[in-house]
């Protein structure tokens, strides 16, 4: 083969390689996931310092709840309020429903679009007056429920009834939760929990669950 074909050969290859190449970067770079920076300064520094968003707003005593509410999260977010307050799935939310209530901060809780099922109780365990919601968010309540699994695929009688007090057991004490934190009476909230009871934000008002609707400017606020 000629020298000169040769040569514009390797002259095509190594142009494919690196767009090859750019192309990968590009891919990665959209692939990962970016999180905001914002400018601080820290205590005795005199440049600017720039730290994750995330990080400065839990350093602010604001934590968010965006994702289904697992073992990990629900570690996570217990984890920073116990934090952040001695520095100044359904069991899981009844945790972190628990450790809003003895961590010496009072913790607003706010509802930025949907709140349901352990998300509503966390919602109205926040501090009275300080429970808001936005406009156009939902609030739903319902009775908990689980899945009962057995390890062989085989239930006992006296197994299956065991796990089902238990389950009896947990609706009540959020039944009293939500009765204890909307001054709503028990049978109310009871029955109201029979079926999956979704409100809008003045609805949810009304019943208790939220204190305040936050509009789009101060005079909005109802």
């Amino acid at each position: 083969m000629p020298l000169e074909i040769i040569s514009k050969l390797k002259t095509e290859l190594d142009k494919l390689t690196k767009y090859c190449i750019i192309k990968l970067k590009i891919k990665e770079v959209l692939n990962a996931s970016f999180t905001p920076q914002v400018p601080v300064r820290l205590p005795g520094d005199e440049e600017i310092s720039w730290v994750d968003l995330t990080k400065q707003l839990n350093h602010n005593r604001i934590l968010f709840l965006c994702e289904e509410l697992d073992t990990d999260i629900s570690n996570d977010i217990i984890s920073l309020m116990l934090y952040l307050g001695v520095e100044d799935k359904i069991i899981n939310g009844m945790t972190m429903y628990n450790a809003m209530q003895f961590v010496p901060t009072a913790l607003s809780t706010i509802c930025l679009g949907m709140a349901a099922s352990m998300a509503s109780y966390i919602l109205v365990g926040g501090e009275y007056k300080k429970r808001v919601a936005f406009p156009h968010a939902r609030i739903m309540i319902h009775q908990p429920s689980a899945a009962l699994n057995s390890s062989d695929g085989k239930w006992e009688v006296s197994e299956f009834y065991s796990e089902l007090e238990e389950l009896m057991a947990i609706r009540e004490t959020v039944t009293r939760g939500y009765s204890e934190r909307t001054s709503k009476p028990i049978w109310i909230i009871s029955q109201d929990m029979e079926r999956d009871f979704f409100m809008s934000a003045t609805e949810a008002k009304a019943y208790g669950i939220i204190d305040l609707i936050k509009g789009t400017s101060k005079k909005q606020n109802i």
